[in-house]
């Protein structure tokens, strides 16, 4: 018995020396340090047991219950809060049902966890959670017929109807004409903006004989979306934004309008004006067209609506 107890002694002291050895190792860059991973990799009375955790899923607007899709990563997907992102790959998570509006997770062991939701129709959901490994909970069994949830409010996708500016204009240089298009959103719907893309429809910011007036008389071209401003067109100040598809696309990432609310695109142009029609002649008259075209994207990638700038 002595024996054996110095033996087990003797094992613990080098185990404990390893141990210090590869600490101090890891500390000054000789060994790689351990990855600790996430909450499942640290004791707890609950480690390796399968822990239920609740996820309400429910309609902002109406407070119904959603039908939703729920993917639980262990990982932060590559694509995490990009609703436009790839979440096919079945190997990377595990795929929850709600049951009206309830999703169970239970196969899923204590540690911190990525959720995608999806409903058909509405925005995308992302949820971060964190599943306990049991510390001062009491019994699994008793913990799982009661377990901890969190709440996942799906809306649907932001629509209007569109519309379109129609300038009246006058004979003169360099006026300054500008307008503002309300673009109300249908109840209980929410837009969560992407980008917009900005089309040179016209030619306007073609100057064919080289005397510095372009061919429709365009002096400044600027576009506000929900507070956002981009002066996209201004050639005295070498300013010409669009690229070789005479498109000029910006990000409306901050953007969110919901529930009745409006949308505002504004559109500021300086130009010689005229009140009629002459393709090329260096001046913006009435009568010659859509000028441009302001689209406004959301979040998932649709199109949101399509302003037409004519005069």
């Amino acid at each position: 018995m002595k024996k054996k107890a110095q033996t087990g002694g003797l094992v613990i002291g080098l185990v404990i020396a390893a141990l210090v050895i590869y600490t101090l190792g890891a500390v000054f860059g000789v060994f790689p340090a351990p990855k600790l991973g996430n909450i499942g990799d640290t004791e707890g009375p609950w480690d390796e047991k399968l822990v239920d955790f609740t996820v309400i899923t429910t309609d902002r607007f109406a407070g119904s219950d959603e039908s939703a899709t729920v993917k639980v990563y262990d990982d932060k997907p590559e694509d995490w809060d990009n609703p436009r992102g790839d979440f096919s790959d079945a190997a990377l998570y595990t795929s929850y049902t709600a049951s009206s509006g309830v999703v169970t997770i239970n196969k899923e062991y204590p540690g911190h966890y990525y959720l995608v939701g999806t409903v058909s129709g509405s925005n995308t959901e992302f949820l971060e959670i964190d599943i306990p490994n049991g510390d001062g909970l009491g019994e699994l069994y008793d913990y799982n017929q009661e377990p901890d949830g969190d709440i996942m409010d799906f809306s649907a996708v932001g629509s209007s109807t569109d519309e379109d500016y129609a300038f009246t204009l006058t004979n003169g240089t360099d006026q300054t004409v500008k307008d503002t298009i309300s673009l109300t959103l249908d109840d209980d719907t929410e837009l969560r903006g992407w980008k917009v893309i900005v089309t040179d429809t016209e030619g306007f910011s073609i100057d064919a004989n080289g005397d510095g007036t372009y061919d429709e008389g365009i002096k400044k071209y600027e576009v506000i979306v929900c507070g956002i401003s981009k002066i996209i067109f201004e050639p005295a100040k070498g300013t010409d934004l669009f690229d070789s598809n005479d498109e000029y696309t910006f990000e409306i990432q901050s953007c969110k309008v919901q529930d009745g609310d409006d949308l505002n695109v504004k559109v500021e142009i300086k130009a010689n004006t005229g009140d009629y029609t002459g393709a090329n002649d260096e001046v913006w008259g009435e009568g010659e067209g859509v000028l441009s075209y302001v689209k406004v994207y959301d979040k998932e990638g649709n199109l949101f609506s399509t302003t037409d700038v004519t005069a």
